[in-house]
């Protein structure tokens, strides 16, 4: 049994007229075989157009492929690069935060640090780990000005950035240092606040300068109290409180006396320990409240605040006084000085800060015109007298350039014989408007200002002068003694000023003396004889001036290379009738001839003194009976011409 034709078969045969029962006729069997035959030629060209596409789907996807390759190695090697570069630029970073001395630090939303690079560990000396999950407010010793601290925790609580703000810390070691900070907010995709990141630089050294200078700015370096500018700022801010307030205060203008003779004839390291010592003990004898300066030099201030009480306030200055006398041990010897104290009250004496300085050293000066060691209030009298002052200073300064100091010359004559043996050279000054002014209307207020060197300078030089012109014009010139100040002997250009002096005037060396007090001699004995040897090796003569006033050591006054004592006036003006005058000038007298050394008495002026001073063997007297300071053209009359000078020495 034939199995049944397939529904698809039996629909084309029935489609060419042909049935799966009978035989099949030529016709449609040709036209089945044609059908048959295009439907094996439609199958081959499908599936030729199939394999075509084929290869075109596989050339295509073998050329897509091949670019996807490509694309993928030409990513892969972008990716290469850029990890590379990235990993280089990281390296670069941390090899720049590592060697820098700035660090990088971030912090959570709470604030607490959560990384901390290694430069604060070379900043501060702290271990950065120990910082990690703590806030920077919470370190111990924070340090900064209150004001910047709110300021800064205000800009933290808006999220705000924040530049340079410095504060202070106490490292492992107690070192102090300095911060200086920068950050920024940080927040996240959705605007929530995330955290801080921000750099951190080492302010140490830039803060300590700062305040070093602020030190020096408002601080004495060398007794570390208030210095000028800082003393008058609080006295503008007590004005300004007690213009308010309707209160008063005073001011206590206190400067050591012979301070400069003891600063240049000690040295200066010995002038720093003494008004260190001042200082101190003002600073310690004064109120909490009150401020005590030191404006420069020998020169202190103090503020006291508070009703300006006349018998209060003179209390002060007595227990101001008593203790700046207190001695002051030196290099194993102690040292006396005292001080003179001026005092002016607000709002009496002045309105402004200017006026009231300005009034208590003029109360301070006239304290060291009656006397020294002592202080005044100021007065209107003052006012005058300090301006009196002021304007000769000021005339003072011109004084040299302009030629008005003159000499004058006392003579100095030979008891034995009478003869005049030498003269001393005494500086006057020709003041324009004021006349002819002695020594104590100048010498006084010059060696206060300074100007006692450029004056002494122009004695000498002006001295040598004058005598080389009377030996020029044939004159038997004497030895021509100038007195050296206390500055000058401890100048060190003395030397180099006298040498000068002799070149400049051609005057030879053993016609020039030297007179320094002994006062200044006995205040450093060794330096001053390294000074005197030195003197002594350019030939001139040295005179011990004053002699007996001092305190002088026998030991020293023995290696000293002087030629003569002058014996002080003040023991010559008891003579004869005061017995310890008398004892005190027969015992110099011995003592001075038992070391070699002459012996001239000056301040004689009664017959009486000159006879004693005769029988008891002074060598040479000088003072107003042998004759007053006299111009040089006066002196000259007085001058034996050379020659006969000679015939008489023969």
């Amino acid at each position: 049994m034939n199995e049944p034709l397939h529904p698809l078969l039996r629909r084309q045969l029935r489609g060419v007229g042909l049935d799966d029962a009978g035989a099949p006729a030529a016709a449609p069997w040709q036209a089945l075989l044609e059908l048959v035959s295009g439907a094996y030629a439609a199958l081959d060209q499908h599936r030729y157009q199939l394999e075509h596409s084929q290869e075109l789907a596989s050339a295509e996807m073998a050329d897509l492929y091949a670019a996807l390759q490509a694309e993928r190695d030409r990513l892969e090697s972008r990716v290469r690069e850029r990890t590379q570069a990235l990993q280089l630029s990281q390296a670069r970073l941390a090899s720049l935060v590592s060697m820098s001395s700035d660090w990088i630090w971030e912090q959570d939303a709470e604030l607490r640090f959560t990384y901390i690079s290694e430069g604060a560990r070379n900043a501060t000396g702290i271990d950065v780990a120990t910082l990690i999950g703590r806030k920077r407010v919470a370190m111990e010793d924070f340090d900064a000005p209150p004001d910047q601290v709110a300021q800064h925790v205000a800009q933290l609580e808006a999220r705000q950035p924040f530049r340079d703000f410095v504060y202070g810390i106490r490292g492992p070691e107690g070192r102090q240092c300095y911060i200086r900070v920068s950050g920024e907010p940080l927040f996240d995709a959705d605007g929530v606040f995330i955290g801080y990141r921000g750099v951190g630089s080492d302010e140490t050294k830039a803060t300590l300068a700062a305040r070093h200078l602020q030190q020096l700015a408002s601080f004495d370096s060398l007794t570390g109290m208030p210095n000028r500018n800082m003393f008058i700022a609080e006295l503008d801010l007590a004005l300004a409180r007690a213009r308010r307030n309707g209160g008063s205060f005073a001011l206590c203008f206190m400067d050591l006396d012979r301070f400069k003779t003891i600063n240049d004839s000690l040295g200066h390291a010995a002038g720093d320990v003494l008004l260190t010592t001042v200082g101190a003990r003002l600073r310690d004898l004064l109120r909490e409240s009150d401020l005590v300066a030191r404006l420069g030099g020998d020169e202190f201030v103090a503020l006291l605040e508070g009703p300006a009480d006349a018998a209060a306030l003179s209390a002060v200055a007595r227990k101001m006084l008593a203790a700046v006398s207190e001695p002051v041990a030196l290099d194993g010897r102690k040292l006396w000085i005292t001080g003179s104290c001026g005092i002016a009250r607000y709002p009496a004496d002045g309105a402004d800060a200017e006026t009231l300085l300005k009034n208590a050293d003029a109360a301070m000066y006239q304290a060291k015109a009656e006397g020294k060691d002592t202080f005044r209030f100021y007065t209107a009298e003052l006012a005058a007298q300090s301006a009196h002052l002021f304007a000769l200073e000021a005339d003072l300064r011109h004084a040299v350039e302009r030629g008005e100091l003159v000499l004058h010359f006392q003579p100095k004559i030979d008891l034995a014989t009478g003869r005049l043996r030498g003269v001393e050279a005494l500086v006057r000054w020709q003041h324009p408007t004021r006349g002819l002014l002695a020594p104590g209307e100048f010498i006084g207020l010059a060696e206060d200002s300074g100007l006692i060197v450029p004056i002494g300078g122009w004695v000498m030089q002006a001295a040598c002068c004058q005598v080389r012109a009377w030996m020029d014009t044939g004159l038997a010139a004497p030895r021509c003694a100038v007195n050296l100040s206390a500055r000058q002997f401890g100048s060190e250009s003395l030397l180099d000023d006298v040498r000068r002096s002799l070149q400049h005037s051609g005057l030879p060396a053993d016609a020039l003396e030297i007179e320094i007090t002994e006062s200044v001699l006995m205040s450093d004995p060794d330096r001053a004889n390294l000074t005197l040897q030195a003197l002594h090796a350019l030939g001139v003569h040295i005179s011990i001036d004053d002699f007996g006033t001092g305190y002088s050591s026998l030991a020293y006054l023995k290696r000293l290379p002087a030629h003569t004592v002058k014996l002080d006036r003040s023991f010559v003006a008891g003579l004869p009738a005061d017995r310890d005058d008398a004892a005190i000038t027969q015992a110099v007298i011995a003592l001075s001839h038992s070391l070699a050394m002459q012996v001239v008495a000056e301040g004689v002026e009664t017959d009486a003194q000159l006879d004693f001073l005769r029988r008891a063997g002074c060598d040479q007297a000088q003072g107003y009976l042998i004759g007053r300071p006299m111009p040089a053209e006066q002196l000259a009359q007085r001058l034996q011409p050379l020659r006969e000078h000679l015939s008489q020495a023969a």
